[in-house]
């Protein structure tokens, strides 16, 4: 029997230490895997959300904010405050506890230093390529139709299609580039880099694609139609006749065939319901004048931090004095009418 236990104990010990040749490359593959797609979600998220920024900015002033395009401001695609404020933002690789700060979220290397067990990533690589965006396609969204084609010409051809993209490299800090070569001829992995002379950054833009693993590179695009809410058009009282806002719908509601339809049709109806009594004073409501329903005032508004400071932004549009009185007036019933029958 201890002779038999000892070929038991002398078989285990070999299995094991055959084992470990598949299960050692195997668990650092996954660790190395774990990292990569963290880093393509991260990659995901930065180019993803960019474009979105853009159908926020004020239309009514393209030359200025987000929308300015300034030559020479980044080595690819644009240039706007849009593009560079996201290459802040995510230059560290996350979008929580951003600076906005170059030489702090940028140029450092504390935002590599213990985030990775197995691989580094970088935006610093002439075959990667940091967050871009395009200059906008205004062409999209063109129409046939003479009346929107005059609308959109008549307010700068702003908006269109804003397309960003994105692409990182990745290198190998963990798994050693050959294994057991006595077994196996083939590399278990590109180059390692934790030994190599220079910082991460000087790493990253010395990898190729023998040496280092580039992610899929991200497009994004988002069609941005230029109806921008800004302070100026939000400082107009309710039903105003005026302001860039009341321009443009106006240039819909009183230049298009069909809304003169419509608009005399209103006419026609509200003349008859005058005739029953049913009207007292229909000229306070002519339907042949645009009207626009922003609160009179400051807007609503909530302080946001960016890289320049503190700004205010406008918030929900109908939670303020005006809007929200007349909901809570009319509690839980339509039009405030509690009785159907008599209304």
């Amino acid at each position: 029997m201890p002779r038999s236990f000892k070929k038991q104990r002398g078989a285990a010990t070999v299995e094991t230490a055959i084992s470990m040749i598949i299960i050692i490359p195997v668990f650092m593959y996954a660790l190395f895997l774990d990292d990569l797609l963290r880093y393509a979600a991260d990659l995901q998220e930065a180019v993803t959300s960019t474009p979105w920024d853009f159908t926020i900015q004020d239309f009514n002033r393209p030359s200025e904010l987000g929308l300015a395009y300034v030559p020479g401001t980044a080595p690819v695609a644009g240039g706007s405050a849009v593009q560079k404020n996201a290459r802040l933002m995510f230059c560290d690789h996350e979008s929580s506890g951003d600076s906005y700060n170059q030489s702090t979220d940028c140029d450092g290397l504390n935002h590599h230093v213990g985030h990775a067990l197995s691989g580094h990533v970088c935006w610093l690589n002439g075959d990667a390529e940091q967050v871009a965006c395009e200059s906008p396609r205004t062409n999209v969204g063109d129409f046939g139709d003479t009346t929107f084609g005059g609308y959109k010409g008549s307010f700068g051809n702003n908006g269109g299609l804003f397309e960003c993209h994105g692409r990182e490299i990745v290198e190998n800090y963990l798994m050693p580039k050959t294994f057991l070569q006595s077994f196996s001829k083939v590399d278990m992995s590109k180059e390692n880099w934790r030994d190599k002379s220079g910082d991460v950054h000087s790493k990253a833009q010395a990898g190729d694609n023998d040496t280092a693993y580039f992610l899929e590179k991200v497009h994004f695009s988002v069609v941005a139609d230029p109806w921008a809410l800004n302070d100026r058009n939000l400082a107009k009282p309710a039903g105003s006749t005026d302001g860039p806002v009341w321009d443009r719908v106006n240039n819909i509601y009183t230049g298009n065939p069909a809304g003169t339809i419509a608009i005399n049709m209103a006419r026609a109806f509200m003349l008859e319901t005058v005739s029953q009594g049913l009207l007292i004073n229909p000229t306070q409501d002519d339907p042949g004048t645009a009207r626009i329903s922003f609160p009179a005032g400051a807007p609503p508004s909530v302080q946001v931090n960016g890289d320049s400071g503190s700004a205010g932004y406008f918030s929900a549009p109908w939670r303020d004095s005006a809007y929200q009185n007349t909901y809570n007036n009319r509690g839980g019933y339509y039009m405030g009418c509690t009785n159907p029958e008599s209304c």
